[in-house]
């Protein structure tokens, strides 16, 4: 082989490797986007109104959804998860009534979207 040859099997090699690194890449990104829901570990509690229990039928992971506000007359809503069938009857009768509730929520480092997908973390207890 002469120097011409070798020069544009090595331009070859480089554009492949460069388009699998491209398609890598592109790849991880789509999975990021998919599977981790939230990074950081959270726990706590908050006292509001729940306004809001719906059914979030999402194309891949649907999700139980609690919307609650601090104050009533806010137009900040938070979002949380509940995934025990329980909670979510005892949340829609306190939206039905309109009483302040303490929610005690959590979730781990990583929280996955069939964890929680939608919601900030995940409702385990009401006071």
């Amino acid at each position: 082989m002469n120097d011409k040859q070798i020069e544009s099997n090595r331009a070859g090699r480089i554009v492949g490797i460069v388009f699998l690194l491209l398609i890598t890449f592109f790849i991880l990104s789509i999975l990021a986007g998919l599977f981790p829901g939230r990074i950081g570990a959270t726990a706590g509690s908050h006292t509001g109104v729940v306004t809001a229990v719906e059914y979030n039928s999402n194309i891949i992971w649907d999700a139980n959804l609690v919307y609650v506000k601090t104050v009533r007359e806010s137009s900040q809503e938070d979002v949380y998860c509940v995934n025990d069938e329980e909670l979510k009857a005892q949340l829609i009768e306190h939206q039905k009534s309109k009483d302040e509730v303490t929610l005690r929520f959590e979730n781990d480092y990583i929280m996955w979207k069939w964890d929680c997908n939608g919601g900030l973390s995940i409702i385990t207890a009401i006071e």
